[in-house]
């Protein structure tokens, strides 16, 4: 999910970006990833109740998730008015079973910001939670934790985390980069395999190298110069791989894994029924 700052006035006016991998800090560039851009004009927010039965919906919850003292907010302009749709509480409630399945998140304190959208091209519903610390506006940084689901089903669609800016930076220069990792990368085909099998229950059959992305230190980049083939043109705090894996019933799933501590940076669900199969939500 990638988010930009708006200004804050009496009817304030924000835009999110919709991504196709994960987070990216204001200052950051997601090398290699296409997105689905969602523009929105946001109201007042709602705050909602949390309590409520999930039962009816099928979700395969760890066995050590505990349900944490959260808050919802609903987007008060991409609301839900679709009566078949998971209501907003307990859509936020699935997403944060996702994400502790994921990453273990402790959303104690928290504020899960809702927002419903449909995606013309596959003719579905989706509900979109963002991580923000309560008492913060959605504006002020980007959420340290987003996800897609399904708005009717509730079935996963992605889930990613915001990177980590770190005190370091390396040459980033793509071309090599993706040279690199495209010849060098059993090792990630190989744990992109296990993290889809581990949070979809479905055996992997292949995997692919798809590309590279950084997060990017804005700083070093030279606004005045285009982006070239060779060189470094700019610096990264920290480099992923993404992978296509399959699984054995067909669904190929995007994983992006960091190349600094081997970890689950984001997982994304490839809609076959878009028009554009690389504008995946998520």
């Amino acid at each position: 999910m990638k988010q930009t700052m708006g200004a804050k006035k009496k009817n304030t006016w924000k835009t999110v970006v919709a991504s196709a991998t994960a987070i990216t800090l204001c200052s950051t560039v997601f090398a290699g990833a296409n997105n689905v851009a969602m523009a929105m004009a946001l109201d007042k927010e709602e705050s909602i109740s949390t309590t409520y039965n999930v039962s009816t919906t099928f979700i395969d919850k760890a066995e050590d998730y505990v349900k944490a003292d959260y808050e919802v907010l609903e987007n008060k302009v991409m609301r839900s008015t679709n009566s078949s749709a998971l209501p907003v509480d307990q859509a936020a409630e699935i997403g944060s079973q996702y994400l502790w399945d994921m990453f273990k998140v402790d959303l104690s304190g928290k504020t899960i910001y809702m927002s419903y959208f449909i995606d013309p091209d596959a003719a579905k519903a989706y509900w979109q939670g963002d991580i923000v610390e309560t008492g913060s506006d959605i504006s002020d940084a980007p959420p340290a934790y987003s996800f897609v689901i399904e708005a009717i089903s509730g079935v996963r669609v992605s889930t990613s985390k915001k990177y980590e800016k770190k005190e370091t930076t390396v040459p980033f220069d793509p071309e090599k980069l993706r040279e690199k990792y495209k010849n060098n990368c059993d090792e990630y085909l190989e744990l992109a395999k296990q993290f889809a099998e581990k949070h979809s229950g479905v055996k992997a059959t292949r995997a692919e190298f798809k590309d590279i992305s950084a997060t990017i230190d804005g700083s070093s980049i030279d606004h005045g110069k285009p982006f070239s083939k060779s060189g470094n043109y700019s610096r990264a705090y920290e480099i992923f791989v993404q992978v296509i894996v399959t699984d054995e019933q067909g669904q190929k799933t995007e994983v992006t894994i960091s190349t600094d501590s081997k970890t689950l940076q984001s997982i994304n669900a490839i809609d076959t029924n878009r028009k554009n199969n690389e504008k995946y939500l998520g």
